[in-house]
Order: structure tokens, then sequence, then C-alpha cells
């Protein structure tokens, strides 16, 4: 055995050793969302939530008043750590009655548990520093002429589309957010990324390197969430787009001092 396989086989022993006994893991809920204010950044077009009208406010309230119910000591948002004062100081404001909340998800539901739990601050632990060439990956199949992977694609984007819209129009807020939280979503919006691995031809990994770069971007976030833990914490929610949690679960389920919170024990 070489030194490098022995060091590393000391290593994994000594962490299983030091485990966290049972009753010290940390509650998580990883409450994926949709945008409430639709920037239009992602590939699928979604009509607009109208989450300001009275009867969307009252939704969001519902929302909130299940997740204040949780209890959690700490909320991670989807903002970059650059963010973080900024934040900090709209937060502060709120909670004096000195900001209005936009329409973000992170405001109307973020800023209102952090004021009803008196939470000292958002956590933010995003990362954006990663390339999605989705044109690119387009041109490649395209230029390799492979019209049924074309095609799923297209199927599957429409098929995203029209079901949130449809839920837009029929489902409460609470009811949209149980349905993005399952795992048959959640197994779409990660598997999507594995059928790209077969765009182009053997010599192009435009593929792998998208799915890469999507794996890169969410594993970066767990590390930040990873980073704000003492170890001492009951509960914990993340606050995050369906696409990342979807993925975040898929970490953090191999963490023996995490417990994974099913969304429908939370939200009814």
């Amino acid at each position: 055995m070489n030194k490098c396989s022995l060091a590393l086989l000391l290593l994994l022993s000594m962490g299983l050793y030091a485990q966290p006994k049972a009753n010290t893991k940390t509650d998580v809920l990883l409450l994926g969302t949709f945008h409430f204010d639709n920037p239009g950044l992602d590939v699928a077009k979604f009509e607009s939530a109208d989450i300001m009208s009275t009867k969307r406010q009252q939704e969001v309230l519902e929302v909130v008043k299940y997740l204040k119910a949780y209890k959690p000591e700490i909320v991670f948002i989807e903002a970059t750590p650059e963010s973080q004062t900024y934040y900090d100081t709209l937060v502060a404001a709120y909670k004096k009655g000195e900001f209005n909340l936009k329409k973000n998800e992170i405001y109307q539901l973020g800023f209102r548990l952090a004021k009803e739990l008196d939470l000292p601050r958002l956590h933010c632990v995003d990362y954006r520093d990663a390339q999605f060439p989705f044109d690119s990956l387009v041109k490649v199949m395209t230029a390799a002429k492979q019209t049924d992977l074309l095609v799923y694609m297209k199927t599957t984007i429409d098929s995203i589309e029209s079901a949130h819209n449809e839920q837009l129009k029929k489902a409460t807020i609470n009811e949209i957010l149980l349905a993005s939280n399952t795992k048959a979503d959640q197994d779409i919006s990660v598997g999507t990324y594995f059928e790209f691995l077969k765009a182009g031809d053997k010599d192009n990994h435009i593929g792998s390197y998208m799915a890469s770069e999507w794996w890169r971007r969410n594993m970066i976030i767990y590390e930040n969430i990873l980073k704000h833990l003492t170890g001492k914490e009951k509960r914990i929610l993340v606050l995050f787009g369906s696409s990342h949690t979807a993925l975040l679960k898929e970490f953090m389920k191999y963490n023996p001092s995490l417990n994974l919170v099913e969304v429908a024990s939370v939200l009814k």
C-alpha cells in the first residue's frame, strides 16, 4: 500500500470515529421555490405569478406561517456572500418598518421570516461564477444532427413551462411549492443534465462541461452553507430555486450530521 492510500484510509477511519451522535443532527428544510419575480434568466419562460395581488399575498402569508412553525435558526438565501451587507441593511430596515418588500421570494418569504422569528440576518450563500453555454449546446447538437436530443430538450422545456403556467392559474403558492418539491420534479431537474451528456460527437464534451459547472456551482453553495454551521443548530432552512435544492438534496443526504426534512411535512 502506498503512502497516499494509507493516509486516505487513516483520514477516513478518523472521520468514522468522529461522527456526531444521532441526536446532534441538524434538521435541514430544503425549500425549492420558483421565482416570484421572474427575471427571465431561465431557459424555460414562465408567466407572472402576480405575487403582489391581495390573493397571492394571503397565500404567501400562509406559507410564512408554516415556515415559522418549523422554527429555523438560520435561513440561507439565493444571494451571493458579496451582497451580505446589502441584505443585512434591508432586513434591519424592514424590521423597523422602513422598507417595503419587493416581489422576489427572498423578500416575500425570507424577510418576513427574519422579522417573525427575530433572526439577525439572512445568510447569503449563492455562487454564480459558473458557465452554462446553452446556446453552444444547441449548436453542437444541431451540427451533430441529434434530432432526437433536440426534440427531447424542447419537449422537456415546453412541458415544464406548460405545467408551471397552468399551476399559476389554478393553484395556491403553497400548492405550487409542494408540487415543485416532489421527488418526480427533482428527478427531472437533475436527470436532464445527464441527457445532455450525449450532445455532440465523441470529441466534444460540452454536455459534461455544462453538467459539471452546474454541479460545481451547487457544490460551492453547499460548501458555503456548511461553513456557516457550528454543529449546534437544531433546524435550518435553505430557500433556493427548486433546481438548486434538487441537487443540494443529493449532496446533503451523504452528510451524517444533517437530517433532511420533507417539505410536505412542513407545508400543509
